[in-house]
């Protein structure tokens, strides 16, 4: 998907999911949390398909994402049926699951 098409709901997903990881300074999130974020979207990648997202995302290998790049990267996974809703429970139910864990 399109950027650009994103719903006011996945944008607001994204941007919840996003900040669960920024680095407040920086205003970005570090790649090695991209795999993770993905599986709380449910939207879980290989380690394959992990790396090779990081090489057109981020080519100079900066370890981290702005926004605007997260959003690009993440609207690939999600689809125009996608009930952002939906989505923000399970976002929220990962999140407990995660802060239990991690």
């Amino acid at each position: 998907m399109d950027p650009q098409n994103l719903s006011k709901g996945q944008l607001q997903m994204l941007k919840r999911a996003f900040e669960a990881f920024e680095i407040e300074a920086e205003h970005k999130i570090p790649t090695a949390e991209i795999g993770t974020v993905l599986e709380m979207l449910g939207k879980a990648q290989s380690a394959s398909s992990l790396a090779f997202l990081m090489d057109e995302f981020d080519p100079w290998n900066t370890g981290k994402l702005d926004f605007d790049t997260f959003k690009e990267l993440a609207a690939r996974y999600l689809t125009e049926e996608e009930d952002p809703n939906a989505m923000q429970h399970e976002l929220r139910e990962a999140f407990r699951l995660y802060d239990k864990e991690g």
